[in-house]
């Protein structure tokens, strides 16, 4: 309640969101989905991005395994939490990178890995 619609990013030092763009993309963002309804039916759509440069800068190669696996640790929070609220979640991996990024919009080395619609439960 009281959230003005619109695409926001978490701020990591703040622990707060910080609003980018004004209004609902959710439509957008299920075109981009490959027309999965499940976004524009949820009242909130979470997008897990990653920037894998910073973890491949300090881990080589294998940074890229501790980037799956930290949006996996995510993805597992997003669906405990969404239950302990009486929500639904679905984990979405299909989608197109490119178009997803100009919606939200994305720095040029940020890729997103998962979208989460959350929502009532039908």
């Amino acid at each position: 309640n009281g959230v003005k619609k619109g695409i926001y990013k978490y701020d990591v030092f703040s622990h707060s969101i910080i609003r980018l763009i004004e209004g609902d993309k959710r439509n957008e963002l299920r075109l981009a989905a490959l027309n999965q309804d499940s976004i524009t039916k949820a009242q909130i759509v979470i997008v897990i991005t990653a920037i894998s440069d910073r973890t491949t800068k300090a881990y080589g190669n294998r940074g890229m395994m501790y980037v799956y696996m930290e949006a996996g640790h995510c993805g597992q929070n997003i669906y405990l939490q969404a239950e302990a609220l009486g929500l639904g979640t679905v984990a979405i991996g299909a989608f197109k990178d490119t178009e997803v990024k100009k919606i939200l919009p994305a720095a040029e080395n940020e890729q997103p890995l998962y979208i989460f619609p959350v929502g009532i439960k039908r």
